[in-house]
């Protein structure tokens, strides 16, 4: 398996966190920077076709407020500037992997949105699902679309997002599950599709599709 982080920070991060899978060389990372696109080209041509491609974030979704405070102070509220960074990290970012992902034979993509916890902030929440919302649009469309193509790339959604704090996770068991619903999410929208002499309904029932978790 192979990871990409953006920066050497986030890649020591997480061979610190799965160090088990390093040490039994079963995972390798690779820093991006701001080249996603050289990345994908480096672990392609080092490690060969992927497996189940799997699309995150490389940032959080950012914290602060959407409205000023009652003495109108507005310093603090999420500029031009700041929802710009939201789109390139929360949308962007998917665009650019899918661009690479649906020219690969076969591929098969899982575009996933930001994760929200039962402490998330309102303003969190609203971010999240302005993000899940219009992914949906970019799936539907690029997984219909990946039908014309002669690379036959299956691209669909999981979605960490929720509609509200209670539906989030409160205790460890419950964020087991949740992790448990996760793996079985990319397992069911990264299956093979189906054969090209099955009709054209039953290919696209298998692309832009979303599931939650």
């Amino acid at each position: 398996m192979a990871l990409i982080c953006e920066t050497p920070e986030g890649e020591a991060a997480l061979k610190a966190r799965l160090s088990d899978h390093v040490d039994a060389e079963t995972l390798v990372t690779v820093v991006a920077g701001d080249d996603l696109e050289g990345a994908i080209d480096h672990v392609l041509a080092t490690y060969g076709r992927p497996g189940p491609i799997v699309s995150t974030p490389f940032r959080p979704l950012p914290g602060v407020p959407l409205v000023g405070r009652t003495d109108s102070d507005w310093s603090t509220v999420l500029d031009e500037d700041g929802f710009a960074d939201l789109c390139e990290q929360q949308l962007t970012h998917h665009f650019r992997v899918a661009r690479k992902a649906v020219l690969i034979d076969g591929a098969a993509l899982a575009l996933v949105t930001p994760e929200t916890t039962a402490t998330s902030p309102t303003e969190q929440f609203a971010l999240a699902n302005f993000v899940k919302t219009t992914l949906h649009a970019f799936t539907a469309t690029v997984g219909a679309e990946s039908e014309r193509t002669v690379h036959r790339a299956l691209v669909n959604q999981i979605d960490l997002t929720r509609q509200a704090r209670s539906e989030e996770p409160r205790s460890e068991a419950e964020r087991t599950q949740e992790l448990e619903r996760f793996i079985d999410a990319v397992l069911l929208v990264t299956s093979p599709l189906p054969t090209e002499e099955d009709s054209r309904y039953a290919g696209r029932i298998h692309r832009g599709r979303a599931i939650t978790v």
